[in-house]
């Protein structure tokens, strides 16, 4: 199994709603991938609580059977769009990539 773990930090925005109203079209727009890529094994993606200046926003976190599978979800045209969405309001990913 492969272990896929992104985190995003977004933009400052200067209105709560506006950045709030961001971070719920990130979610929804990840959750809604794990049913439309069938390499997905499991898919969760969730808001950051913690207050701490460095931490990311939002995190994903996803598993596929194979590095294949991982490989063919990077290139699907449903995530392709996604990460549209995601680099408008985003400065700034990690991502690591592992074994299980």
């Amino acid at each position: 199994m492969v272990k896929h773990v992104v985190m995003f930090k977004l933009k400052d925005y200067p209105a709560f709603n506006e950045r709030q109203f961001k971070l719920m079209t990130i979610k929804q727009e990840l959750d809604g991938l794990k049913d439309k890529i069938k390499e997905v094994q499991s898919f969760e993606a969730g808001i950051n609580f913690n207050i701490t200046p460095n931490a990311f926003d939002i995190v994903l976190v996803s598993e596929f059977e194979n590095i294949g599978d991982l490989n063919k979800y990077k290139v699907h045209p449903e995530h392709v769009r996604v990460v549209e969405i995601i680099k408008e309001a985003t400065v700034n990913y990690a991502v690591s990539d592992y074994l299980i």
